[in-house]
Order: structure tokens, then sequence, then C-alpha cells
């Protein structure tokens, strides 16, 4: 089974694969998957042709910071980096999922993954949808004390992705994440052993 944990930038999807990991599931982070799958040299060099050079370093290494000032200055920037991105980072995260599946059938995987909507059907992905909500000034909140992000760049985030009803809207499971974080560990577990029944 392939569990799809979604929801918006600081909203707590990652506090709950944590619940979910020490429940036995495997966790594969899509934003890791996503950072090897732009190493890539196909997506660097369509990168760099999209972007420009400037992107990379004197030795050809992606500067990241570079890429998202230059991506996100514009919905059409960001579409290109997206069009370039998708497709190779979904076919790792599928490949992960098979490897991790075919090592241990028995055991639930985990997509901890943001975007997983907006990638397209997330049905082609996994199996069971997770949704983590939380109120706007507190993901604002947490995004900016985990991610040392400004109050614009989160809701600049924010803004690039599919709004939260859309999200609660494709759910099988939503998570409200409005409490403590023992509240939320609870919630957690209680959607696991749900998902693990059936």
């Amino acid at each position: 089974m392939i569990v799809g944990v979604t929801g918006g930038i600081g909203a707590g999807k990652s506090r709950v694969c944590d619940v979910f990991a020490r429940e036995g599931a495997y966790v594969i982070d899509a934003d890791e998957v996503g950072r090897d799958a732009v190493e890539d040299p196909a997506v660097l060099r369509s990168l760099a042709g999209t972007f420009g050079r400037g992107i990379l370093d004197e030795n050809g290494v992606l500067v990241r910071r570079e890429l998202g000032r230059r991506a996100f200055a514009s919905t059409e920037a960001r579409d290109r980096l997206n069009r370039i991105v998708w497709p190779p980072l979904v076919e790792t995260l599928k490949s992960c999922c098979r490897t991790a599946l075919a090592d241990r059938p028995d055991r639930p995987v985990v997509i901890d993954a943001a975007l997983i909507l907006e990638w397209g059907d997330p049905r082609e992905l996994c199996d069971v949808l997770v949704v983590v909500k939380a109120p706007v000034a507190d993901r604002i909140r947490r995004a900016m004390e985990r991610k040392g992000l400004t109050e614009a760049e989160v809701r600049e985030r924010m803004a690039c992705q599919l709004p939260e009803s859309d999200k609660v809207e494709a759910a099988d499971f939503v998570i409200e994440n409005a409490g403590s974080a023992t509240e939320l560990e609870t919630k957690a577990r209680a959607v696991w052993r749900q998902i693990v029944k059936s």
C-alpha cells in the first residue's frame, strides 16, 4: 500500500509522516527526491537552458537559491521549472515505491509531498491520500521558524500551491493540525490505524 501525505507549507505533513514511520511505515520525502532529481545532468542542462547558466556555479553545480529566485519570479517561470523537474521527480518516486514494496511487501510506503495533487492524479502514485491542514497563521509561523523564510516568501509559496479546500476535497483522510504536537500525533496515529485496517 502507498499512502500520500500532503498539505500546504507549514501544515505539519512531516510531523504526521514521522508518526507514520514510528507506526512502521517506510517514508519517502519528495523534497529529498526532488533535490536529487535536479542533479541529473539532463535536468541540469534543461534548467540552465531555460533559466541561464547563472544558476550554476563555476563547477557546474546548481546554485539552488539562484534557481529559486529566477523560477519564482513569475508564474510562467515557475511553470517552466515544474515542466522540467516534475516528470523525473514523479518517475523517481514511483521507482522508490516499487523498490520499497519489493523489499517489504507487508510494509506500507508513505510519500511526504506538498505538491502531490499539483503533479496530476494522485491515484497514479498512491492508494490512499491524507491531507494535513492547519490555520494559515500557524502555517506561516511554522514555515518561518523551520525554513528561515520571511512572511512574504511563505505567502508566495502558499500562492503557488493548490488551495487547501481542493486538497481536502481529494483526501481520503483529513488531519486538522490546530492544537498541540501531542494532539497532532494522537490524530495521526488514529488515522494510521484506520488506513492499515482497510
